[in-house]
């Protein structure tokens, strides 16, 4: 009998080593998605997080702050509820096994509060501005007066004077405008088309470098010439036109990679440098071909053409496919500026095609603009886009408003937009009717910071 006691204890501590030793060898949780990868830094946001090696008492952080509603779906899948926060954060997993390592794709953006202004127009030229500006009275748009497409390198002031480029960007700034400054590595020459020239370093040219150091060079002017002013910048519109081949990501991840470590050392807020995308295809290629820019990046700047978009292969719908595009994003997921919407109305363009997406009369384009304005102001409420610029006010068939002062369909359906977000109390608003589409309404808006400023800005498409 003791023989057999002894031997249950020699068995039970060989059974309680050999499953410490397994537990030892046992690997660590891994992190490999989560979903959604943005919520309000209130917290409160459930998050779906996917890998492998999720077991019961599995702990999860947001930074350095635990998580509540933590449940084991299963060895690959948990659910946790956010803490409040800010900024971006990793997302961990802690268990007897360990804590999982940092990756890219555990990053978790805390959305700031809505903010205004966020609305405006892609400016032109007042040439075309009738008598009175209805735009400007509602406060949602202003000229842009040739001040936003600088050439890197160019600069405000030179030897204490302002330079004809920086004498206009003074006086938008006066007027109340938040610019967004495009800066190109030639100047913008309206082509779209492969160019030889693009910034690279391949076979030895110096192009990329020169770009970026005039970025910056540019940038950093416009900075000094009008401290504590807020001015955007965009590293070259539309990149994906000039690539070789187009719409190469890769590319144009090439310049940004250079670009935002040189901004940072002089001191330009990466906040206020906004990367240029097309849909997921090309934030999928610009991270492949530079995984650092995965967490380097803290701002994009859209370009999906309303809500049908002519950038369906390149996996972009419009501003419905926002949040989809978004999802692929592992940086700069909480500020995003979203430009170019709406419709080219073949009414107003006498018949002539103007590009997709195109409508035959105002009416249809002012209902598919109204549903739009509704989708991004969601979206601005929820924190993480920071501006939608609507087409030009004379702009063919882009038009919102034409010579002489008349609001096309478009502008008409903006316009009431903007009233509804103007109304008092907010929580009070009556469903507003939207020009163009009687059955189509702004629905009450009683989000905090939702109010009707506007962005005043001067880019162009």
């Amino acid at each position: 009998m003791h023989r057999w006691r002894l031997a249950l204890v020699l068995l039970s501590v060989l059974s309680a080593a050999l499953a410490s030793g397994a537990s030892a060898l046992a690997a660590a949780p891994a992190v490999t998605a989560i979903h959604p990868n943005n919520g309000p830094a209130a917290g409160g946001t459930a998050v779906t997080i996917t890998g492998d090696g999720f077991i019961a008492g599995s702990t999860v952080a947001f930074g350095q702050a635990s998580a509540t509603g933590v449940t084991i779906e299963s060895s690959t899948s948990m659910t946790a509820t956010s803490p409040s926060g800010s900024a971006t954060v990793q997302v961990t997993v802690t268990n007897a096994n360990g804590t999982s390592a940092a990756v890219p794709r555990d990053q978790f953006a805390y959305d700031p509060p809505p903010s205004d202004p966020w609305l405006g127009l892609n400016g032109n030229s007042s040439t075309y501005l009738g008598p009175v500006d209805r735009f400007v009275e509602h406060g949602i748009a202003y000229d842009r007066s040739g001040a936003i497409e600088w050439a890197a390198g160019e600069l405000a002031e030179e030897h204490g004077q302002a330079t004809e480029r920086g004498q206009a960007l003074s006086a938008d700034i006066q007027h109340g405008m938040i610019p967004v400054v495009t800066i190109e590595y030639r100047g913008d020459t309206g082509e779209f088309s492969p160019d030889p020239s693009f910034p690279t370093e391949a076979n030895g040219s110096n192009t990329l470098r020169e770009y970026v150091q005039g970025f910056v060079q540019s940038a950093a002017s416009i900075l000094a010439a009008h401290p504590g002013k807020t001015i955007l910048f965009e590293p070259i519109n539309e990149p994906w036109g000039a690539t070789t081949p187009q719409y190469n990501g890769g590319e144009y991840a090439d310049v940004i990679a250079k670009l935002l470590p040189a901004a940072r050392q002089a001191h330009i807020p990466l906040s206020s440098v906004y990367v240029a995308a097309y849909g997921r295809h090309w934030v999928s290629q610009m991270y492949a071909a530079q995984p650092s820019l995965q967490s380097e990046v803290q701002g994009w700047y859209l370009h999906p053409y309303g809500s049908a978009s002519a950038s369906v292969k390149e996996d972009s719908g419009g501003i419905q496919s926002l949040p989809h595009v978004q999802a692929e994003m592992t940086s700069g997921q909480n500020n995003i500026i979203v430009s170019e919407i709406g419709y080219c109305d073949l009414d107003v363009n006498e018949g002539r095609g103007c590009g997709a997406p195109q409508v035959a009369h105002g009416s249809e384009a002012a209902e598919q603009l109204s549903q739009t304005l509704i989708s991004a102001l969601r979206y601005h409420q929820a924190g993480w886009l920071r501006a939608l610029l609507v087409y030009s006010r004379n702009d063919g068939g882009w038009a919102m408003q034409v010579p002489g002062g008349e609001l096309t369909a478009q502008g008409e359906a903006l316009e009431a937009f903007a009233e509804g977000l103007q109304q008092s109390p907010p929580a009070a608003q009556a469903p507003t009717p939207l020009v163009g589409n009687p059955s189509f309404t702004l629905p009450p808006v009683g989000v905090p910071g939702s109010s009707g400023n506007f962005l005043l800005t001067d880019e162009i498409g």
